[in-house]
């Protein structure tokens, strides 16, 4: 898709940033202009016409204050105090964000969410989440090099990130089942079993990825929909295992 094309999902909001006070406008996707799909192996939500994970952090160009919109503008006295402090006296922005934003420019602004998200330190679930956002994103620029025929070892530095977030995002949530209440980050008991188990293997951690299979399978709470996305997660487990037999 051309920008020309995107940019017909798109539409300039407002906000008044919570740190610096000015204003500022951030691209957002027109409410119903995406029609959702489905979700891929690593809960990555998928629409027709637009990657809508792009557009999901808001961002002051002023200051660097980052956030998903669910966390944006939550802020304690704190907090404000912490990120003028950290980013805002150093932030300078070194990207045009364009039309639309392209994958770099929405992994630019990712990163600042995460290293907002870092320095406010609230849960370790909420650094993970942003680490699986970059790990979308990452995936999107692979799969968009990889349409472009670009060079192999671009490509292949895209995939070692995408890799080292997956990991990230991984370590993250299992540290947080064990420390935090559920929901976490939205999701309820089913959804971060399916979540762990995709990303255990991913990680190639196997035996994870099996036991938060089960614990599905057998669950009474699991919808149908979910129960077959785990039974096919556990032939992908199975064949791995099988090939790192063989090998």
């Amino acid at each position: 898709m051309n920008e020309k094309q995107e940019s017909e999902y798109l539409y300039d909001k407002r906000f008044i940033c919570d740190v610096c006070n000015r204003e500022f406008t951030a691209k957002q996707v027109r409410t119903g202009k995406a029609r959702f799909e489905d979700t891929d192996e690593i809960l990555k939500p998928q629409y027709t016409g637009i990657d809508c994970t792009k557009y999901d952090v808001i961002m002051c160009p002023h200051c660097g204050y980052a956030a998903i919109p669910r966390k944006y503008g939550k802020l304690t006295t704190k907090q404000r105090a912490m990120l003028r402090e950290s980013v805002a006296e150093k932030f300078q922005s070194t990207w045009e964000d364009g039309e639309c934003y392209s994958y770099d420019v929405a992994i630019r602004r990712c990163k600042m969410a995460l290293l907002n998200e870092m320095i406010i330190g609230t849960k370790v679930s909420e650094s993970a989440y942003l680490c699986l956002r970059l790990a979308w994103l990452y995936e999107g620029r692979v799969t968009e090099l990889i349409s472009q025929k670009a060079d192999d070892n671009i490509t292949k530095q895209y995939l070692k990130s995408q890799i080292e977030y997956i990991q990230s995002a991984y370590n993250g949530f299992k540290e947080a089942v064990s420390t935090e209440y559920l929901p976490i980050c939205g999701m309820n008991e089913i959804t971060l079993c399916y979540l762990l188990a995709s990303l255990a293997y991913k990680c190639k951690d196997y035996d994870n990825a099996r036991k938060n299979i089960s614990l599905i399978v057998v669950s009474k709470a699991a919808s149908d929909t979910i129960k077959k996305k785990a039974r096919i997660l556990l032939e992908h487990v199975i064949e791995e295992e099988q090939n790192k037999t063989v090998d």
